[in-house]
């Protein structure tokens, strides 16, 4: 393909690719190169384009069309001819192909020209960059130096990619330049930086195309197309080159360019790879320290605010990792175990590493909500939609919206609820009680229970469908007497947080008390060594629990007087012991546990309350 640049006069610097035709040149805006010179007639000459050569003709100019220094009536442009307009001075230029392009991705036939409206890629066996020597090598090596020198500076993520996009910018004169980064999770969107470039892939498929296909095959490619500006035909030109790390790619950089400001030929793409090069591997190593300081962030945030997850053992660092695991996607998980091991721990984690870190985190109790009341809470419902609503009630489902709803005993759910939570979360859509439009929320669905869903348990009637939706990641959260070597561990972070809150004189645990909790079986899991060790600081009469203390605490039956010489327990106390056994002997089920007891489970959430006895 001929290209015009201009050397000298008003259009100086511009370039203009020399295909279809006539193209006019003149003083008239209406000419394809217009030339704002007195000397220049109004349609002074004309180029016509024919199977890869072009002439010129002289319109009947009065000052007349010159090529190489002679004046002429029509002649042949060859490369490095001079055509001058007036005081306007243009050299003719081949925009060859050193390398070979392929005319389509299918196909990858070589080709020396472009293809306008067609995109072209480069071939993958291409050994190196720069082999030919070119004049511009030099320059290009240049520019490539001070490119790496800026990225290497870079601070930050973001701070790359800015480095990044002013070295483009800089070099190759961008009419549009964008860094489109790939997808990190299958339920992620590619990331385009500046955003506004989402809007040239949404509108323009052609370059969509190009993108999906360079970080496909890993190939860089370009798509020139011919464009009409107003009255005028210009060269759009899209360039991009694959970012790519360990053969994993990254993303691409693309660049565009409209002539006569700018036009792409394929030692501008060479350069674009090059400079790809550059950013691949700080792109990767800056993107790996921040993803691991946002996670350390968030994981002193659990410490600091909701609890740590305490121990060191093989089973709970494999709880960890898979917590970290679920966290990085907006897929549900369903987080299993005993009662007390801590799973809505496991839930604070798993939202405090997620992107919805920074939206609230709302519980919703299914075992302490009331059938009849569940639909108001969860969805909330509209002023007049029962007896007693005054007001429209916002639901924990709205509130959660862009965050993270946990769905805590969720096997205690209904079936008639079960139906009614499926559909808002399959569509995230539902209506308020009461309410007649429908309303939608963006929500990630966690949810733990104790039991076995799968139907293997007697009474369990679980919808399988709705299963299927919260179980996409099963996390199961190992018994303490699977983890025992964490039991000292934590035995002490329950010691001196109790220690704090009662303003007790207790400080350790003697030898033989940690012995002594190590080899308890531990039903009641977690919970109930914490109890055990709170309740032990409240009776341990010195600085240290002793067995004595954890054996009057833990091992005595309720029924079981207290001997002689021990405190005697209060009848509030023999209440609270009678309440924590009732729950242990039903495995944390609220609803067994308030029927064993004699009482009814709003009674027995308030006397949770009032004891401080943790129903989760």
């Amino acid at each position: 393909m001929l290209q015009l640049t201009s050397k000298t006069g008003p259009t100086k610097g511009q370039a203009w690719p020399l295909v279809g035709g006539p193209i006019v040149l003149g003083r008239e805006s209406k000419c394809d190169i217009t030339i704002k010179d007195p000397l220049v007639s109004r349609k002074h000459c004309e180029i016509i384009v024919d199977n890869g050569t072009a002439r010129v003709r002289d319109l009947g100019s009065s000052n007349a069309t010159f090529v190489n220094g002679d004046s002429v009536e029509e002649a042949k442009l060859e490369p490095g001819d001079e055509l001058s307009v007036g005081n306007a001075v243009f050299i003719v230029s081949k925009v060859g192909s050193s390398w070979e392009l392929a005319q389509s991705a299918a196909s990858h036939s070589p080709t020396g020209s472009m293809k306008f409206g067609q995109a072209q890629f480069l071939e993958r066996d291409e050994s190196s960059l720069f082999k030919h020597g070119k004049p511009r090598t030099a320059k290009d090596l240049a520019e490539l130096f001070h490119t790496g020198r800026a990225l290497g500076a870079a601070v930050s993520f973001d701070n790359l990619i800015e480095n990044l996009l002013e070295r483009v910018a800089h070099h190759l004169n961008p009419t549009e330049a964008l860094v489109i980064l790939s997808p990190r999770g299958k339920d992620q969107a590619r990331r385009v930086i500046p955003d506004t470039g989402n809007a040239l892939l949404s509108e323009k498929p052609s370059v969509e195309s190009l993108v999906d296909h360079a970080i496909a095959e890993q190939t860089a490619g370009m798509l020139p197309e011919l464009v009409t500006q107003g009255d005028h035909r210009v060269l759009e030109c899209t360039l991009v080159a694959p970012l790519i790390y360990a053969n994993e790619t990254l993303g691409v950089l693309l660049v565009r360019a409209l002539s006569p400001k700018r036009a792409y030929d394929e030692d501008d793409l060479e350069l674009l790879i090059g400079i790809a090069h550059c950013a691949s591997p700080n792109l990767k190593a800056l993107e790996k320290l921040e993803r691991l300081e946002f996670e350390n962030e968030r994981l002193v945030s659990g410490v600091a605010y909701h609890g740590p997850i305490i121990g060191t053992s093989e089973a709970i660092n494999r709880v960890r990792q898979i917590a970290r695991d679920c966290a990085r996607s907006d897929l549900s998980v369903l987080i299993l175990g005993e009662t007390g091991t801590g799973k809505e721990l496991v839930a604070r984690l798993i939202h405090d590493l997620s992107p919805r870190a920074e939206k609230p985190l709302v519980i919703v109790n299914c075992a302490a909500i009331p059938d009849e009341l569940f639909e108001s809470e969860v969805f909330g419902h509209e002023a007049g939609a029962f007896t007693g609503a005054t007001g429209r009630k916002i639901g924990l489902l709205e509130e959660a919206n862009g965050g993270t709803l946990f769905l805590d005993e969720v096997g205690d759910l209904s079936p008639q609820n079960q139906a009614r939570l499926l559909r808002a979360i399959e569509t995230g859509a539902f209506r308020r009680l009461g309410g007649k439009t429908d309303l939608q929320v963006d929500v990630r669905v966690l949810s733990a229970t104790n039991r076995d869903l799968g139907g293997r348990d007697e009474g369990t009637h679980f919808r399988r469908d709705l299963l299927h939706r919260l179980n996409a990641f099963e996390l199961h959260l190992p018994p303490l007497r699977e983890r025992r070597d964490d039991i000292p561990d934590l035995a002490r972070h329950f010691l001196n947080k109790a220690r704090q809150r009662l303003k007790a004189q207790v400080s350790e645990l003697a030898p033989e008390a940690l012995l002594m909790l190590q080899e308890h079986p531990w039903t009641g899991n977690i919970r109930e060594l914490r109890n055990v060790i709170e309740r032990a600081v409240v009776v341990a009469k010195g600085e240290r629990v002793t067995p004595g203390d954890l054996f009057t605490v833990a091992r005595a039956p309720v029924d079981q007087e207290e001997p002689e010489e021990g405190p005697f327990p209060t009848l509030a106390e023999l209440e609270r012991r009678h309440i924590i056994a009732a729950i242990e002997r039903c495995e944390g089920n609220i609803k067994a546990a308030a029927g064993l007891l004699g009482i009814g489970r709003s009674t027995l959430y308030r006397k949770l309350g009032e004891y401080g006895i943790s129903a989760g």
